[in-house]
């Protein structure tokens, strides 16, 4: 999974790489940030309400989200 994700990625490192102002890479890389976090929380947002759609509990749902407490598993589900 870590090679397939690295290479998802690659194309993103060689275009902020390329970036030779260095201002405009910082600017580059908020924006990159910004989208992967979005990105990101829509993705836990969508493993824990699927996890709860499946019958699972909150403090399961935990577990198998790395083991965060239940309430971060719920705050996840509500996209927090």
């Amino acid at each position: 999974m870590t090679d397939s994700l690295d290479a998802a990625f690659a194309p993103l490192h060689a275009r902020l790489r390329a970036i030779s102002d260095l201002s405009e890479r910082y600017k580059a890389i908020r924006e990159a940030e910004e989208t992967f976090e979005h990105l990101k929380r829509t993705h836990l947002q969508e493993v824990a309400q699927g996890l709860r759609a499946e019958g699972k509990k909150w403090k399961e749902v935990a577990a198998i989200m790395g083991g965060v407490s239940y309430q971060r598993a719920f705050q996840y589900g509500r996209g927090e």
